[in-house]
């Protein structure tokens, strides 16, 4: 599963957005990210080390409870944009709009399911597959992600890490079917994989 690479065009933005933020100049390296990510969405590391520099930048000054509820209420009319954009099939527009909100609140598990399955629908599936991860690192509980996850690292060849998600719902739903049965889907799969090694 090879990430997208950044587009020669823009490396130059990419090293110094990860120079930034290895010097903690977590605000710059957003600003460089945002810039690499609008001209090149499919760019995978780009945008992983994007959401790095937002949950750093948030961590280093997070805001009080009444500047989070405010931004709630502010966020409100831009979630809804973000989800006629998705109706209407404007997948890209979309990625925009909830990345520019999870700046405001990385730490949002419905803004990282809605980004995750929008990245889905925009056939980014590298991308997809990171947010899942950065919600699971924020919540490992997190069924719906955990169930996302393991389907799409499934459909990818990602067995072990399916494996791990499916296995991780049961621990905490045991009679979860859908789990059961993926867990099943990849005994067989790994036994028809070693029937063509052999």
């Amino acid at each position: 599963m090879a990430a997208t690479a950044v587009p020669t065009t823009l490396q130059p933005y990419f090293e110094k957005g990860i120079q930034a933020y290895t010097q903690g100049s977590y605000e710059y390296a957003v600003d460089l990210l945002t810039f690499v990510l609008r001209q090149a969405p499919d760019a995978t590391e780009a945008r992983r080390y994007l959401r790095l520099a937002i949950q750093k930048q948030y961590a280093q000054s997070p805001p009080s409870w009444l500047t989070q509820l405010a931004m709630t209420v502010f966020s409100l009319p831009i979630r809804l944009w973000a989800l006629v954009c998705t109706i209407q099939g404007q997948q890209r527009r979309a990625i925009q709009l909830y990345e520019w909100l999870l700046q405001l609140q990385p730490r949002s598990r419905g803004l990282l399911m809605r980004l995750a399955a929008t990245l889905r629908r925009a056939e980014l599936e590298d991308a997809a597959l990171a947010t899942y991860e950065e919600l699971l690192a924020i919540d490992p509980n997190h069924v719906a992600a955990l169930r996302h996850l393991g389907r799409l690292a499934m459909k990818r060849g990602g067995d072990q890490q399916a494996r791990h998600c499916f296995e991780r719902i049961l621990t905490l739903h045991a009679n979860d079917l859908e789990a059961q049965q993926s867990l099943r889907n990849l005994d067989a799969l790994g036994t028809i994989k070693k029937g063509f090694s052999a």
